[in-house]
């Protein structure tokens, strides 16, 4: 009988409905040639794991239960006892089974992780972090156990030990989304507490105002956040940064007259910003003054020799004083830079409106095939990641309503 054959894997279910994260795991009954001696017990442990994947809890605590009466010694069917025990919800029962599992087996893979769940779902989170801590010790780089020991903290109020245990799990997962989820609701957490005593121990700091239009900002609250940035500069008038965040404000709120204004008094503070230099510049350009936008762009240049963006408004603004044989080289350079999808497709269509002005018809139709090949790409992976979305959403919706008819 093939080792396959004791393999399951438990239900995408969440213990608990707040928790946005599932938990899934691989478990490997016991061994091919225990079962070949045993065929009752190997004919048991099988009807359990089928049980468990047609998800019938029920069902399957039952085969395993009889199973492990024959087999008493075997610590992973008492782990797979407690699996069934955790999707019928009786988490003292589930505990007192992997605490069986564990006296046979104490580096039983997986069981103190599933000890630390049971003990999170009954709010004892010492118990959780001591349990996690000791499957840590086993395996030191398993993502779950990492992610589950920031999750308990955060139950337990510290969210500063939380982001050790989840900047690790996204190191080693950096596209979990449940990692990156609490990972980010973690950082959220301790920044929050860092403002709150930021602003306790100095309630009329700029950084407050700072910190005040930042949030209005990100909130799409523009008014709010100039008035705080012009607050945060009348204490602060001599602080780099404000003016450049403040102009990002204006021109969110379509007010790029401020903008410039803003983006040119940082300059003035910090002639050797690259920031300012750029985003002066480029804004130049989209109002119109090439001329006085190309110094700018040249200058970030000098100081960031592969600044695609720099290079493709470089471009830009060449065009439009005339100067198509730099303009082409600028555009060339944009490419070269590795830039973002979105500047490369720029980059390849005003590249081939330079290469019309120049009468070079054959560069100028290479180019524009570029930028509509690229532009369908972009097209068709936006258009799957929307049916992604809505497919996740989709089994998001099916298990909530699952789990609330009590399925």
């Amino acid at each position: 009988m093939d080792v396959s054959d004791y393999i399951f894997r438990c239900p995408e279910k969440l213990a608990r409905a707040s928790l946005f994260a599932s938990l899934c795991v691989s478990l490997l009954m016991p061994s091919v040639s225990f079962a070949q001696d045993n065929p009752k017990v190997a004919e048991l442990l099988h009807q359990g794991a089928n049980s468990m994947r047609a998800g019938q809890a029920a069902d399957a605590l039952n085969y395993f239960t009889q199973a492990s009466a024959l087999a008493p010694q075997i610590a992973e069917i008492k782990l797979n006892i407690a699996l069934a025990l955790k999707d019928e919800g009786k988490y003292q029962e589930e505990i007192a089974a992997l605490q069986s599992a564990l006296k046979l087996n104490p580096s039983l893979k997986g069981a103190n992780l599933f000890l630390g769940v049971a003990y999170y779902n009954l709010d004892e989170y010492n118990k959780a972090r001591e349990a996690l801590t000791r499957e840590l010790k086993l395996n030191p780089r398993d993502t779950q156990v990492l992610m589950w020991m920031g999750v308990v903290d955060l139950a337990a109020n510290d969210p500063e030990a939380a982001v050790r245990s989840l900047d690790k799990a996204a190191e080693l997962a950096p596209k979990d989304v449940d990692i990156l989820f609490h990972r980010g609701r973690a950082h959220l957490l301790v920044s929050q507490s860092s403002y709150q005593r930021m602003y306790q121990s100095e309630p009329n700091s700029w950084r407050v105002h700072e910190v005040l239009a930042q949030a209005y900002a990100t909130a799409d609250r523009q008014v709010d956040a100039i008035a705080e940035y012009n607050e945060a500069i009348r204490l602060a008038p001599g602080e780099t940064g404000l003016h450049l965040e403040l102009g990002d404000v204006y021109y969110a709120a379509s007010q790029p007259e401020n903008a410039e204004a803003e983006y040119s008094a940082e300059l003035k503070l910090d002639p050797n910003s690259i920031a300012a230099m750029y985003k002066l510049g480029s804004l130049r350009v989209d109002r119109g003054k090439a001329g006085e936008a190309i110094p700018l762009l040249q200058g970030a240049l000098a100081k960031d020799p592969c600044f695609a963006d720099a290079y493709y408004y470089l471009g830009r603004a060449q065009d439009a004083t005339g100067d198509q044989e730099k303009s082409v080289l600028a555009l060339k350079r944009a490419i070269q830079c590795k830039p973002s999808n979105d500047t490369l497709q720029r980059s390849y269509y005003q590249l081939s409106r330079v290469y019309r002005k120049l009468h070079q018809d054959n560069e100028a139709k290479l180019a524009l095939a570029r930028f509509e090949e690229l532009k369908q790409q972009s097209d068709a992976d936006q258009q799957k990641n929307l049916q992604d979305r809505m497919k996740r959403q989709e089994r998001r919706n099916q298990e909530q309503n699952k789990d609330g008819s009590g399925g």
